[in-house]
């Protein structure tokens, strides 16, 4: 398996709440490469009153990372984006009309909510972010109360949203209901990206492998390729240099 995309993680060191040191980051560049994945969009979290680091910082550190990747891993690409966490309408309006928290450059944002945000306020972001002609990507829907069935899931997509899940929610590791309502959503063809979500090296490792080969046991290798490449590449399609 190659050519694969991770769009959610947060290996960027000393960012945020994943990895500590470089060489920490460097384990995680490593694990992402040996399981297939040529495309990493890291994502630090954005978060008012706790991630609040400034946009020359973040983007020091991720040439600094850029730079180790593709000394160490050539044919790796990596690109800058956030995980933005709306808290407000207001806040969602700020977000959405700032292109410093695109991911790689495109016009689409990593949106974040609390776990007990109502569906009211998630749609209502959703539609805004179709009016500012931005494509809103929902992290990590499965834990969202407001989007615990499927009707709630596909009325968001059709709103305009795609829908990302994590690794380790397919895979069981954040609980048996998680990861079959994932399953679920997986089997409807509900869930248009699924991501790492990774931190370190220890709890929240990267799970990407795993994962890939998961799906392609229960729902094929058609599913596979849509979920980790084809969909992304829609999404982020860069020209490479040279192509």
């Amino acid at each position: 398996m190659t050519g694969y995309w991770d769009i959610h993680n947060h290996i960027l060191p000393g960012v945020d709440d994943g990895s500590s040191c470089m060489r920490e980051t460097m384990s995680l560049l490593q694990a992402e490469y040996e399981q297939g994945i040529r495309h990493l969009i890291v994502t630090p979290h954005y978060r008012r009153g706790m991630f609040e680091i400034g946009f020359e910082d973040i983007q020091k550190v991720y040439e600094k990372t850029r730079l180790y990747c593709e000394e160490t891993f050539p044919s790796m690409h990596l690109y800058l984006g956030r995980e933005c966490f709306v808290s407000s309408v207001n806040r969602a309006e700020k977000i959405l009309s700032d292109s410093r928290y695109y991911m790689a450059g495109r016009p689409v944002v990593l949106l974040e909510f609390g776990y007990e945000t109502e569906y009211a306020m998630i749609f209502q972001t959703v539609l805004m972010a179709q009016e500012a002609q931005v494509i809103p990507v929902l992290a990590h829907i499965e834990r969202y109360r407001a989007l615990q069935n499927q009707d709630a899931v596909r009325r968001i997509r059709k709103a305009g949203a795609s829908v990302q899940i994590n690794c380790e929610s397919i895979l069981g590791k954040t609980g048996f209901r998680t990861k079959h309502f994932c399953q679920k959503l997986l089997k409807e063809k509900l869930v248009d990206l699924i991501a790492s979500d990774a931190h370190n090296t220890d709890q929240r490792q990267v799970h990407m492998r795993e994962s890939m080969t998961l799906v392609e046991k229960k729902y094929g290798s058609a599913e596979v390729e849509r979920i980790f490449a084809q969909n992304p590449e829609s999404l982020f399609y860069i020209e490479e240099k040279g192509a």
